[in-house]
């Protein structure tokens, strides 16, 4: 093993959002097993706000590609001021380009990256990317033989739990249903169920469940008169707080499906265009993929198309907001 009690490792992870969420179920392992480590990760802004939240990380660093370090001379000088910092161990879960000159500038004496990367021969040493595994699994591989799933411990500022409360208040809420939290939104396009979807799922719902929009902004769609609409209205660590409270998640496979390993949150993921094989199925307990397994054209590929290719999207629209909602009830056990 090449880690130690008293090492001080920065993890690297500038991904998609979901991929940056299930960070730290690498972090909590290493909390638990070192208890000692100093654990910081380099990430995006965006990242940043979804991992402040995870008592496993001790600083965050942040890498900001749209803005200040957008050309590679200012990454690499962004790098160079990272050396300050000492870091024993460096661990690369993305695997860009920009993320090798990353390390490549960081001085450490040991860095890690999968064996696909750009640019790999800045590592000291390549973990073989193993696609069968799921993306959490392949992140604890760099340094476990085994894969955990730990219980990941947040901390949830107490103005934070407020302010949603106090939305939950000033809504349609019901003190005492069970919450049926619904998250619509992706970032690609045919991993959208689709709102017309959500909608009817919506409705099928008994009004004795509390159904909860959660998501962006550019998620937002006319709802059901009966929805607490919270979309647009949250920050991660709020996201985090409402999946604490929610009895089922019912989301694409898309971030809300790792934000939900987050909180073992009990899951109902929705997949089409795309594949659990992948590895970003839900990690939480009691949860449920749902797809069609018929279909010979899908999958498109890891993250689908921007349009399907046939013109139907079949995977998505052959899945029928019944079918969800009894998936949901298995979980919820009513």
């Amino acid at each position: 093993m090449i880690i130690e009690d008293s090492n001080n490792i920065l993890i690297i992870n500038t991904a998609f959002l979901g991929d940056v969420a299930l960070t730290a179920v690498l972090t909590q392992r290493l909390r638990n097993d070192y208890p000692e480590l100093v654990i910081s990760v380099l990430t995006t802004p965006t990242g940043a706000e979804v991992l402040k939240p995870i008592n496993s990380i001790d600083h965050i660093y942040i890498l900001d590609k749209k803005g200040s370090h957008s050309s590679i001379d200012d990454t690499i000088a962004l790098a160079k001021k990272l050396s300050d910092y000492k870091f024993d161990i460096i661990i690369s879960l993305h695997k860009s380009y920009r993320t090798s000159q990353i390390v490549k500038n960081i001085d450490a004496k040991v860095k890690m990256g999968f064996d696909i990367a750009s640019n790999k021969r800045v590592y000291t040493n390549l973990n073989k990317y193993k696609f069968h595994l799921h993306e959490a699994a392949r992140y604890q591989s760099f340094l476990f033989e085994d894969f955990i799933i730990p219980r990941i411990e947040l901390n949830i500022n107490t103005e934070e739990k407020n302010y949603i409360d106090n939305l939950l208040l000033q809504s349609n809420y019901v003190e005492g249903n069970k919450n049926i939290v619904l998250a619509p939104g992706s970032v690609w396009n045919t991993k959208k169920w689709g709102n017309d979807n959500y909608y009817e799922l919506a409705e099928i719902i008994p009004n004795n469940y509390n159904v909860i929009f959660i998501g962006g902004s550019a998620d937002k769609f006319e709802l059901p008169s009966r929805s607490v609409d919270l979309m647009g209205k949250t920050s991660f660590e709020q996201s985090y707080y409402i999946l604490q409270l929610a009895d089922v998640l019912i989301t694409n496979d898309s971030a809300p499906t790792h934000f939900a390993t987050i909180t073992n949150t009990p899951t109902v993921t929705i997949f089409g265009a795309t594949h659990p094989m992948f590895g970003f199925s839900p990690l939480a307990e009691k949860s449920i993929i749902v797809q069609n397994e018929e279909l010979k054209c899908r999958p498109c590929r890891i993250h689908g198309e921007e349009v399907c290719p046939l013109g139907t999207l079949e995977c998505m629209n052959s899945i029928k907001p019944k079918h969800v909602y009894e998936k949901a009830l298995e979980i919820l056990g009513d």
